[in-house]
């Protein structure tokens, strides 16, 4: 993988992290999981709030950084590649977000390239090579008549932006009436590079393959459910669902968040982009438009990924907030 894998074990009386790098594995010891729980918590609410935790120093960020990170910072390169081992509330937090201390703190995105896995097994596991065709199977912009959501009102626009950066005859493109269940499994799915969704997605914690990417009815269907997702074999370099809530809301010891990501990922996409809380219709189609303009310099999904956020990031308006670019999250399955 060239990079350093973080692998977090958090439990009642004292948490662990394993650094494992190239040369070394390394052990440390980190506070409970209830102290980590609830400083995860508090700084997820900063992230959402009407200040910006860069400019306010967020002391939370600080302490999160210094518990989770820190130790394992001599075994850390600038600019390298982290992969991160969540655990418990740690998998409702973004890595990137955490504030590096220093006279003018700074954003961990800056300093890494970070993405997330959801087990040892998942990231070691043999998958087919992706498809050599810079092609695209593009399902978004659904109408949602019948089916209890709203409009997208930018769908349009992100599919358009995505759709632009390949040739009409290395694309499949279904929006409106054409993105529904049925089409996904009639798209010969295994056969695309990349695979990307604009629509709402739902995340079940009670029966997590039970998530569903919500499309145009069907008949009486409209729900793209993470259990059928997995039963259709994929190479894709990259997965994208451009959906709130799209990276799951159940944990499981081993595995890691389920749900659509995860389903994914077991189907045999090598990487997914999801979300881990709502994200902005303004903001993404041009978060996305990045993305794939870095990807077409050939450039792999994580360092794509961190580029159109560092846009952003460095963009002086107000989508350098994390609100905007920090809820899509890269899950790497090779």
């Amino acid at each position: 993988q060239k990079a350093v894998l973080l692998y977090y074990w958090l439990a009642p009386k004292g948490s662990y992290l394993w650094a494992v790098s190239p040369n070394k594995t390394e052990l440390f010891r980190l506070p409970s999981d209830s102290d980590i729980a609830k400083k995860v918590e508090d700084y997820r609410k900063a992230l959402m709030g009407p200040r910006d935790v860069r400019e306010t120093a967020n002391a939370t960020g600080q302490e999160l950084y210094g518990i989770l990170v820190a130790p394992a910072e001599k075994s850390l390169t600038s600019g390298g590649r982290v992969i991160v081992f969540a655990d418990g509330p740690l998998h409702e937090l973004n890595f990137e977000t955490l504030l590096v201390p220093g006279a003018q703190p700074h954003y961990w995105i800056e300093d890494a390239v970070v993405s997330n896995a959801s087990s040892l097994a998942l990231l070691a596991s043999k998958r087919g090579d992706p498809s050599s065709q810079k092609n695209l199977l593009l399902i978004g912009n659904p109408k949602y008549v019948g089916t209890g959501f709203p409009l997208l009102p930018q769908a349009a626009q992100e599919v358009q932006r995505v759709e632009d950066h390949f040739a009409p005859a290395a694309r499949l493109v279904l929006a409106a009436d054409q993105a529904k269940p049925a089409a996904y499994a009639a798209s010969k799915a295994g056969d695309y590079r990349f695979i990307h969704f604009v629509a709402h997605a739902t995340a079940s914690r009670t029966s997590p393959l039970d998530s569903s990417i919500i499309l145009s009815k069907d008949g009486e269907n409209s729900k793209l459910y993470a259990r059928d997702i997995m039963q259709q074999p994929l190479s894709a370099e990259l997965v994208t669902i451009s959906a709130c809530h799209s990276s799951g809301t159940k944990a499981y010891s081993g595995e890691g968040l389920v749900g659509l990501s995860w389903a994914f990922l077991r189907a045999g996409s090598h990487n997914v982009i999801a979300a881990l809380w709502e994200v902005n219709d303004a903001s993404t189609p041009q978060l996305m438009d990045t993305l794939y303009s870095e990807l077409g310099k050939g450039k792999d999904a994580a360092t794509a990924l961190r580029a159109a956020k560092l846009q952003m990031l460095r963009s002086g308006s107000i989508y350098r907030r994390p609100f905007y670019w920090a809820a899509f999250q890269l899950y790497s399955g090779s």
